[in-house]
């Protein structure tokens, strides 16, 4: 006498909704009724879906993004238009949150500009470097400990930005040239340079007579 057959239970896809039917085996029987019970989706594809969805607090930000980005139909991104966008961004910063309405496909220009939005110097409001300061105002903040401290050269002192900037002049008695080197201006920085600072300076037209004189005495043999 045959085994009474028991009626296929009304079960339905927990991704889908659509209602499971019993698959045919190979040999033509119906799909047993105690792997059609454990069964909880129709196809691998909503399977799979499913688990793109579903994540545990466990899983890192490198997963999440990979199931998403599975999720999301390949295509421009939807902020810039640039072609073959490849980032999925979060919207609502959570990155377990792999629903469909919280997903949006854009490029990695504009998902790095999303996450690391560059703030403004808290002096001049230019471009954040760090610490709250542009790169300028930084630098002097690195080098000096003040982010309003100027130097004018490695001779000048430092001073603030804003402040009257001193001239400083010549220290040669009745020169008020300007500043070069050494305490002297340019003329008197490469005298001292020569050795021939405080000596009695010739003209243009004498030091060249004396040059020539001196081309010539030697072109003789003369001493």
């Amino acid at each position: 006498m045959p085994a009474h057959k028991k009626p296929t239970p009304e079960r339905f896809c927990e991704h889908c909704g659509k209602q499971l039917e019993r698959k045919r085996l190979p040999n033509g029987d119906l799909e047993y009724l105690v792997h059609f019970n454990r069964r909880k989706f129709c196809d691998r594809h909503c399977m799979a879906s499913a688990f793109d969805q579903r994540h545990s607090p466990e899983v890192g930000w490198s997963t999440a993004h990979y199931h998403a980005r599975k999720m999301v139909p390949a295509g421009c991104c939807n902020r810039c238009g640039k072609p073959d966008a490849r980032d999925v961004h979060h919207k609502d910063g959570n990155h377990l949150n792999n629903s469909p309405e919280n997903l949006e496909r854009i490029c990695r220009s504009c998902h790095v500009r999303e996450h690391k939005q560059r703030g403004s110097c808290t002096i001049c409001g230019k471009p954040h470097k760090g610490l709250g300061y542009c790169d300028k105002h930084y630098q002097r903040f690195k080098k000096w400990g003040d982010p309003l401290a100027v130097k004018d050269n490695q001779f000048s002192e430092v001073r603030q930005d804003g402040e009257k900037k001193v001239q400083k002049t010549c220290s040669v008695p009745r020169c008020n040239a300007k500043y070069h080197a050494n305490g002297y201006c340019t003329k008197h920085a490469q005298q001292a340079k020569r050795g021939t600072l405080g000596m009695e300076q010739l003209s243009k037209s004498e030091a060249a007579k004396a040059g020539w004189e001196k081309r010539r005495l030697r072109s003789a043999g003369l001493p």
